[in-house]
């Protein structure tokens, strides 16, 4: 596979100590760039001294310094400027002292929302090494800003798991530059790029409770109508329908590609044995682990392919249950607020869009139609209440 020997190329790379790909702000076709180094100074200099990520990234911004992104070739940005969460990133890259880090982490596909997820790997697993020629910041320096990142011990986010507290998180979406809104104090939702750094010129805010009682009330009457459980036993029994027809199909499938498998793994395993020169032991045996992976992916396939029928049987139950704790979710109960919080994506299409409006309000659009009109819900500047 493609994937497999690209992942077996880099690692090859990696342990030669060669660039395997990626640019870190400072640096430019793997060499250190003057200018972006004497930012990076900069920036670890005042982060150390005290001043928050979000100040220095508002004065960089006011003193018109080009972002890390300003000349990345994307079609869509987050924001155009500076953020407190990239200053973050960068007093935390061990690449500023020279230090280099390749496998420390994964991307993986969470089954729930569909969406691409960074996982850590263990620290056994990384190929580290230091490569002076990369350094910017002294070891003294260094050691002074990760003296302001390590958290107390006892400071309660440690505990929180990182699960999203409220509803609406990750729902509401700044209109003029596409930034999240989240909580920026006890009671009110504001836009992360004005918050973070001043990277965009909405500074409306919105309380938490009038947002959600507005976009939330409908809602939950709809969820309490008699209709609404037959319509998800439907919509329940044609998903699963699928479900099974897809695996049957790919379960039919699966004897020859096991048996392409078998042949696969064990012309590698010869070339293993007896050298080759296109790809080193180390590339070869990655290819095999990864065929090896694939074969069991199969072989739970074929066992999984005869699903019982009778399962649709269940299906009015299991709707029933699954509108009562979307029902306990918008309800606040801890426990539900997860389904809660993916049923609500699905409902409002991935995200709400906030437009500002001159009085100071907000528009809430959402699946391109005009959702609610929220007159008066925010606040300008001070976040006060309302």
């Amino acid at each position: 596979m493609v994937k497999d020997r690209t992942y077996a190329a880099l690692e090859s790379r990696a342990r030669e100590k060669r660039a395997t790909g990626g640019r870190a702000y400072g640096y430019r076709d793997g060499k250190v760039d003057k200018g972006e180094a004497y930012v990076v100074r900069e920036i670890f200099g005042r982060f150390a001294d005290g001043a928050s990520c979000r100040t220095i990234a508002a004065d960089l911004n006011a003193r018109r310094i080009p972002s890390p992104g300003a000349t990345w070739n994307r079609t869509e940005r987050r924001a155009a400027g500076w953020m407190g969460s990239g200053i973050r990133v960068i007093v935390r890259n061990e690449r500023y002292r020279g230090a280099v880090h390749w496998n420390a982490s994964e991307w993986r596909k969470d089954p729930d929302t569909g969406k691409r997820r960074r996982i850590m790997r263990p620290r056994s697993e990384w190929i580290s090494y230091v490569d002076e020629s990369l350094r910017i910041i002294s070891d003294d320096l260094w050691e002074r800003a990760q003296r302001r990142t390590r958290p107390a011990k006892d400071e309660a986010r440690l505990r929180t798991g990182g699960k999203p507290k409220y509803l609406l998180s990750g729902l509401l979406r700044c209109d003029v530059c596409d930034a999240h809104y989240t909580i920026t104090d006890a009671v009110s939702y504001g836009c992360s790029s004005y918050h973070d750094g001043h990277a965009c010129s909405n500074s409306i805010r919105v309380r938490r409770d009038r947002v959600e009682h507005i976009l939330l009330g409908p809602i939950r009457d709809d969820l309490f109508a008699p209709e609404r459980v037959a319509r998800m036993v439907k919509e329940m029994r044609d998903h699963y329908v699928d479900r099974v027809r897809a695996t049957q199909e790919r379960a039919v499938a699966a004897p020859r590609e096991l048996q392409e498998l078998a042949v696969r793994i064990e012309r590698l395993r010869e070339r293993l044995q007896h050298g080759d020169p296109d790809m080193t032991p180390d590339e070869l045996q990655a290819a095999i682990d990864r065929a090896e992976e694939k074969r069991r992916e199969l072989q739970g396939l074929e066992d999984s392919a005869g699903l019982p029928a009778k399962a649709l049987a269940i299906l009015p139950r299991a709707a029933e249950l699954y509108r009562r704790q979307v029902a306990l979710g918008l309800d606040g109960h801890p426990d539900a607020i997860l389904k809660a919080r993916l049923f609500l994506r699905e409902w409002f299409g991935g995200k709400i869009r906030l437009e500002p409006l001159p009085d100071g309000g907000l528009m809430a659009h959402w699946d391109q139609n005009v959702g609610a009109l929220c007159k008066g819900l925010g606040s300008s500047g001070s976040g006060g209440r309302i």
